[in-house]
């Protein structure tokens, strides 16, 4: 086939939460004869859009673009291009073809094994690309994107049991509804954005699969459900996605009703009862008394983990201000006083957190010689860390003490 004949104007995007059925999904639509579908790529978080601007605006944008995909490695050393069995003249003779663009770079690999596989059509699977669904948007207007959900209380056990991203459960249950209601505006309005159900996936699957067919403008195939490219969207490092080719079955479907603790599946309820309502899962719990806090930073839960249990017991839920989460640590204290301080986020780097610790004092500081100290609730601890406890200190002695 040749490059100009690939419809590079229509690409599909599979996006998900960890452990919802991404995988699952891209082998099915990888399977069909028209569109081809690769490991995960991670692009938009491996080459910022700025830098792609700065590759496509040089003379030798060709040549530094493949050298850029090129240094993208997995995680067992081997660079992404050779995960997708494509070699650096194919992906130069790839972007050649398609002109010197932002969109060029990031649908190159895609693109060259769309090519290389005889097929018209690319589908694109990384999960936390659902951050970047506005990016993508702007780059392909005419993409279809797909959203994959799983009920939370069996994708987060999940998540933990088989990557290991984080070893806090109640993290990772504010970290899974942050993500959503981050998100799931541009789905509810995106007229080429779709949300598939994982449980209905595997209960209905060729009813599922059709109804996707006639979202992304294909005809159903039979042979989507076998999943005979299974092998092309994983890589041997990736364990936990060996069975994406198997018989597809509902035996995991809410056994998080038998496997996760009670009290820990009634505090998911509550963290995350918006989304389980919206997506109509079962049992969500609406909360009782419902305290905003900011910042909710992904320690939040970490170092709260027993209290938040303990509170969710009475029916009491912490929860993210609707405000933005803040650009700066500055940003963090442009609050009205009745939101309780949170997870204060330093940063990572020793550098950082030492500036963004001594900003965080000022700020506490400054608020209580203006007659506005910041409300703190003395139960909650902000964050993790040596720095994160001595804000807390501070904050107890010159904010506002407010406990539950």
């Amino acid at each position: 086939m040749d490059i100009n004949d690939t419809d590079f104007s229509s690409p599909i995007f599979i996006v998900g939460p960890p452990r919802s059925g991404t995988s699952l999904l891209s082998a099915i639509i990888g399977s069909h004869s028209r569109i081809a579908c690769g490991p995960e790529t991670d692009l938009f978080r491996a080459i910022p859009v700025e830098q792609a601007e700065g590759i496509a605006s040089n003379k030798e944008w060709a040549s530094l673009a493949v050298e850029r995909l090129e240094c993208i490695k997995y995680p067992d050393g081997k660079s992404l291009a050779s995960h997708f069995g494509l070699t650096s003249d194919l992906l130069h003779a790839q972007l050649l073809a398609q002109g010197s663009s932002v969109r060029s770079i990031y649908s190159a690999l895609p693109g060259a094994l769309a090519n290389a596989r005889g097929k018209a059509r690319w589908a694109e699977k990384t999960p936390r690309h659902l951050f970047y669904v506005e990016l993508i948007r702007e780059l392909f207007p005419k993409a279809k994107i797909l959203r994959i959900v799983r009920d939370p209380r069996d994708s987060v056990p999940s998540v933990i049991k088989n990557i290991g991203l984080s070893e806090s459960m109640i993290g990772e249950f504010y970290r899974w509804a942050a993500v959503y209601s981050k998100t799931d505006h541009f789905f509810g309005t995106d007229v080429d954005s779709m949300t598939v159900r994982y449980e209905d996936l595997v209960l209905q699957p060729r009813q599922e699969v059709e109804t996707i067919c006639k979202f992304i403008g294909e005809e159903f195939e039979p042979s989507m459900l076998d999943r005979s490219n299974a092998n092309d969207v994983r890589v041997a490092s990736e364990t936990w996605k060996k069975d994406i080719d198997k018989k597809i079955t509902a035996e995991n479907i809410y056994s998080w009703r038998s496997s996760l603790d009670l009290d820990l599946a009634r505090t998911a309820s509550l963290i995350c009862w918006e989304a389980l309502e919206d997506l109509g899962y079962p049992a969500p719990v609406k909360p009782v008394r419902d305290i905003k806090v900011f910042p909710l930073g992904e320690n939040f839960g970490v170092a709260n983990e027993s209290h938040v249990i303990s509170c969710a017991k009475k029916g009491i839920r912490y929860s993210a201000s609707p405000e933005p989460y803040p650009a700066s640590i500055g940003d963090a204290f442009k609050l009205c006083p009745d939101v309780v301080l949170g997870d204060i986020p330093l940063g990572k780097k020793p550098s950082k957190r030492i500036e963004n610790f001594l900003e965080a004092i000022g700020r506490i500081v400054l608020r209580f010689f203006r007659g506005k100290p910041v409300t703190v609730d003395p139960d909650l601890k902000l964050g993790v860390g040596v720095l994160n406890r001595m804000v807390g200190k501070i904050a107890l002695i010159l904010g506002n003490r407010r406990s539950i």
